[in-house]
């Protein structure tokens, strides 16, 4: 048998959601999400089943078209590929978990449904001007992040373009096998500080734009 300490597992964080791995086994994966007053988790189409359970404060939940709030001793249940977003409104701090059966990793390997779906899912980011001086640096920092963004499931290829026309203007192609992997990169902690690190370097926040691989020709 395994205990675990939720309480011990409490991370937050004063930007972004706090977020710590409990169970990680080929057909579970466990997390606990924390949330300061005025946090969110943006909307994402959920990877697998979900259930989200309050641990402690008060969530406001999206699921879909569909508002709930819930407090602790609540569980909701969200099936696969449903949109949804958490937002904490309250005053007080709130922890949930969030499970998925099976693991995301599983559902992409075994799901006849998803493998019915795959596709190539584009993401073309337009970025803000770099700042004088900081071009080589921000090269590197693409390099370093792509290799990153590499290791996880799904990912296809990242590819930086430099404007012939204006300098300092760069955009990035981005390929994911779906859009389910591609937002579970999007929401990984992986991201969120690395986007972190590039906000020195350029004026502004990048534009994203998002696309399914309609037809493709390559020679």
């Amino acid at each position: 048998m395994e205990r675990i300490n939720l309480k011990e597992k409490e991370v937050f964080k004063k930007e972004g959601r706090g977020m710590a791995k409990v169970v990680d086994e080929p057909y579970l994966l466990i997390n606990q999400v924390c949330l300061e007053p005025g946090q969110n988790v943006p909307e994402h189409q959920a990877n697998s089943n979900v259930t989200l359970h309050v641990v402690s404060g008060e969530g406001t939940f999206m699921i879909g078209k569909e508002k709930v709030i819930a407090g602790p001793g609540n569980l909701l249940r969200i099936p696969l590929d449903s949109l949804m977003s958490i937002q904490n409104e309250s005053p007080k701090r709130l922890v949930f978990l969030v499970i998925k059966t099976p693991h995301p990793n599983a559902v992409q390997k075994d799901s006849p449904e998803v493998k019915k779906k795959e596709g190539h899912f584009v993401n073309l980011i337009n970025f803000p001007a770099v700042k004088p001086g900081k071009e080589m640096e921000f090269q590197e920092w693409f390099r370093r992040s792509s290799e990153l963004f590499a290791k996880h499931q799904g990912f296809i290829s990242r590819a930086l373009l430099k404007s012939i026309e204006e300098t300092g203007r760069y955009a990035a192609v981005v390929e994911h096998e779906s859009k389910e992997t591609f937002m579970a990169m999007h929401l990984s902690d992986d991201r969120e500080a690395l986007f972190k690190k590039v906000e020195t370097l350029i004026d502004g926040m990048p534009k994203p734009h998002f696309y399914d691989v309609a037809a493709s020709y390559r020679r």
